[in-house]
């Protein structure tokens, strides 16, 4: 259930009233008095799950909201406002709404209904039907595995003051049809696939590195995780003429989420699971070979296992650990642990580490180069 305040019966009326409508795009509706920001949240929120394109709000008690507000808190792209009336006490203001590409065609495909979409749109909409069409076979989280990993190697961080309404690197479309995006971008390429695959997903706002970020929430088996593919999507790493993909972000829990993402309780779309379990990408029981990473209670048993599988020829692993000795969190102390069970097993491997501090853990991911002997 979504945090808000308590309703009315007046809103309880309202909400009855949008819910028993036909496809929403195109109606109009007017909110109860509203005099407090959590109120507004609260009505604007359910208009977009209706999907309407325009409505009015009438605020009372000296209170109206702003449109950066609600753009913040109810994670859209853009929105329009006009005052119709304005006084001490009362005002009534119409907003018209913008909804992400992504967000347009995933809905599109659950109403098997394209004739709204515009051209780009259109070509997008295929290209993620190819892109579920793949993982039918697979395990949920496999799915939302592939989704994630997918972007991320698709698209290149990108991003600059926006000029227009709704730039392209801030949506589904520049992140597929111009690979390159920023959070948002991000964000919307990841909720039309999990949508369209099945998932109930949704955005949510906040602050990481000091700045404003966007990320996503998904249900899973009833509970609620934090994935953002943006952080989790290391292009510095280029440089290094490898391609790293970080999954410390997947399906993650507000313990995991809080040591570098911080947003506002009213913010909240969805309360997240407090801790880790066995749907974060570390602790999930499909954990194999190829796929998914591996959780350890020290670094020294992380290390030695990271030696092993190097040993077996696996090129890519994502291990997590404990942080019981800070030693290990070390790069140049890591490899020569790794080079020591290396050594010792006569085997002469090139591989790259990235070692990443977070909180009470730290991450080791190792990839072999391409060089490997």
């Amino acid at each position: 259930m979504r945090k808000g305040c308590l309703l009315f019966f007046d809103l309880l009326l309202f909400l009855t009233l949008i819910h028993s409508q036909a496809y929403a795009y195109e109606l109009r509706v007017e909110s109860p008095p509203i005099s407090d920001r959590e109120s507004l949240i609260y009505f604007v929120r359910d208009c977009i799950d209706d999907r309407l394109t325009e409505f009015i709000v009438n605020y009372t008690n000296g209170y109206m909201g702003s449109n950066d507000d609600i753009l913040y808190s109810c994670n859209l792209p853009h929105i329009y406002s006009k005052v119709l009336k304005n006084d001490k006490k009362e005002a009534r203001v119409l907003y018209k709404v913008t909804y992400y590409p992504g967000m347009r065609i995933a809905d599109a495909y659950l109403k098997n209904d394209t004739t709204k979409l515009t051209n780009e749109e259109f070509r997008l909409y295929h290209i993620a039907i190819s892109v579920i069409e793949q993982a039918a076979n697979m395990t949920k989280l496999q799915a939302e595995l592939f989704f994630h990993d997918t972007i991320c190697k698709y698209v290149s961080y990108f991003t600059r003051a926006a000029t227009k309404n709704m730039p392209r690197h801030a949506t589904a479309i520049g992140a597929f049809l111009d690979r390159r995006a920023n959070c948002q971008g991000y964000c919307d390429a990841f909720y039309m696939l999990c949508t369209m695959y099945g998932f109930k997903v949704d955005m949510q706002s906040g602050v990481a590195g000091k700045q404003k970020h966007v990320w996503n929430v998904i249900e899973i088996d009833g509970k609620w995780y934090a994935v953002d593919v943006t952080w989790d999507d290391n292009d510095a790493n280029e440089k290094r003429k490898f391609s790293f993909i970080s999954h410390k972000y997947f399906n993650a829990s507000e313990d995991i989420m809080r040591v570098t993402h911080s947003w506002d309780e009213v913010n909240e779309t969805e309360p997240l699971e407090k801790y880790i379990d066995n749907n974060y990408f570390y602790l999930t029981p499909e954990v194999d070979d190829f796929t998914f990473g591996y959780y350890f209670s020290t670094p020294r048993e992380a290390i030695n296992y990271i030696g092993l599988a190097l040993i077996k020829s696996k090129t890519s692993i994502r291990v997590m650990a404990r942080r019981t000795d800070k030693r290990y969190d070390e790069i140049k102390f890591v490899n020569l642990i790794i080079d020591s069970v290396l050594t010792r097993a006569r085997k002469s491997i090139s591989y790259y580490t990235i070692v990443q501090r977070h909180g009470n853990y730290v991450y080791y991911s190792i990839e072999v180069k391409k060089d490997r002997k």
